[in-house]
């Protein structure tokens, strides 16, 4: 636990205090823990309803990946947005209207009639990525050296603690309640909540970074992003040769090597491409990409696998809500425990050994399940496997970020890294939702099992590239140096 006698405060300002309030240092971690606490039960809360959102709006199994692509692009987009403007005008100003953002797309999903609102809804929700970004950055300008790093494990923790919390309590609590739209009600109320706290208990942040917003980029990045995915959206419907496929995505691809070349010349560039060509910095980036395809792409597949119904599908087990939140509540379980042990396991091993073990955890569970998925025993044993390296690199990413970025370019720093992760997931969701909507048993519109297969080997052969990634870009003359975690 912080503790305030741990805490550096800044010259002249008393010991255990936020500058200008009464509040203490230690109560402000906590406070941001508790945010924290709400965006990892926002995260866990939806994927175990997803079969029932499907029902509610008539959308199929491939369709439903949608929910999440949508939310992961906002993300994608806006994170690099709220995080430099955080830089600039105030990190704690920024998370509050990221928080009114996800609070009001809450808001709308609960009350949506049909898919498109919806798609809406979770679209406000992109900006929930960058609240951990926005509190890093507060957490390095108030606190230093280990208490620091001590703080920002805790904000991982309580972010895979919320999400075990969400994962375990929609299910159940969508049983008991009898209804999905008062059960999506619930996400609302804590954003709300966690809306006043950051009005009256999270102060601001003194650090500031001069410059402006690359619009420009903004716009590039949005429409390469849109250009990808709509004609991916195309695939299930003219196929992956059609023009109506091809000529969307290759668009994109364009306007995406365009947007490179921009914000290599920018002079205050959307994301810092400088950050990708440090020694230190461009494998954990690399990796961040990778790794998201696993964490995002493959939450969908997972719930409506699990709720297939055998006799039907010839797959699957054909469980309830509540049950698939018990399931699905053991990836996170383990998430938690990953995250809590990084910085055991960094000091025995290292930051060079810590993140690449996270990766391969990943490799193997996926691996297994790509081979092994007939009986339910061999998905609970390859769930806590994945949540295992998942929490590894949730905890490890974020640290290594944040310690080897400039200081005044933490908030950018790491809201690039979280922009990174939700674009591989992003992408990852819409190929694998197209895969799973394009390959379908005859006559239906239920997926066939050979989908679900080629989705998890995508898992375990991305994150086994990032564990290459890691070897070989920290095996670079001039490496920095492994990193001493307390």
């Amino acid at each position: 636990m912080v503790t305030d006698a741990q805490i550096n405060p800044p010259p002249g300002v008393q010991a255990g205090a936020v500058e200008g309030t009464s509040i203490g240092l230690r109560s402000v971690v906590g406070f941001l823990i508790f945010v924290e606490l709400v965006s990892g039960i926002v995260q866990g809360f939806y994927p175990p309803l997803i079969p029932h959102l499907g029902s509610a709006v008539h959308v199929g199994g491939g369709e439903l990946n949608w929910f999440s692509s949508v939310q992961l692009l906002a993300a994608a987009v806006s994170v690099p947005v709220v995080a430099k403007l955080g830089d600039m005008y105030g990190h704690r100003r920024l998370l509050r209207i990221a928080v009114a953002g996800v609070a009001l797309g809450s808001l709308l999903i609960a009350c949506s009639r049909s898919f498109p609102v919806m798609l809406a809804g979770r679209a406000l929700q992109g900006p929930l990525a960058a609240w951990i970004a926005l509190e890093v950055a507060i957490v390095r300008d108030k606190i230093g050296g280990d208490t620091a790093r001590r703080s920002i494990g805790l904000l991982a923790s309580a972010l895979t603690a919320g999400a075990v919390i969400g994962a375990l309590v929609s299910g159940p609590l969508d049983t008991h309640l009898g209804s999905l739209r008062l059960t999506l009600t619930v996400p609302a109320v804590l954003t709300g909540l966690c809306l006043l706290v950051t009005v009256c208990l999270i102060p601001e942040s003194r650090s500031r970074a001069t410059g402006r917003i690359d619009w420009a980029g903004v716009t590039g990045l949005a429409t390469a992003l849109v250009l990808v995915l709509l004609g991916l959206s195309q695939a299930a419907k003219a196929g992956w040769g059609s023009g109506r496929t091809l000529g969307p995505v290759a668009a994109g691809l364009v306007v995406l090597a365009v947007w490179v070349g921009w914000e290599r010349r920018a002079s205050e560039p959307l994301v810092d491409m400088r950050l990708f060509v440090r020694r230190a910095m461009w494998p954990a980036q690399v990796g961040a990409l990778l790794f998201g395809v696993s964490l995002f792409g493959a939450q969908v597949p997972l719930a409506t696998f699990l709720a297939a119904n055998p006799h039907e599908a010839g797959y699957g087990f054909g469980l309830s809500s509540q049950s698939i939140s018990y399931v699905l509540a053991l990836n996170v379980l383990a998430a938690v425990v990953g995250a809590a042990l990084y910085g055991g396991i960094a000091r025995l091993a290292g930051m060079r050994g810590v993140l690449p073990l996270g990766l391969l955890v990943i490799v193997v569970s996926y691996a297994w399940l790509g081979f092994l998925h007939s009986d339910l025993w061999m998905i609970l044993v390859a769930i806590p496997l994945a949540g295992f390296g998942t929490g590894l690199l949730l905890g490890g990413l974020p640290a290594y970020v944040s310690e080897v970025a400039p200081a005044n370019q933490v908030g950018i720093a790491s809201g690039t890294y979280s922009t990174i992760k939700v674009l591989g997931g992003s992408v990852a969701s819409a190929v694998f939702g197209v895969l799973l909507a394009t390959s379908v048993l005859s006559g239906t519109k239920i997926p066939a099992l050979e989908g679900y297969v080629v989705v998890w080997f995508a898992c375990a052969g991305t994150a086994l590239l990032g564990v290459v990634t890691f070897l070989a870009g920290w095996a670079t003359k001039g490496a920095r140096a492994d990193l001493s975690i307390s």
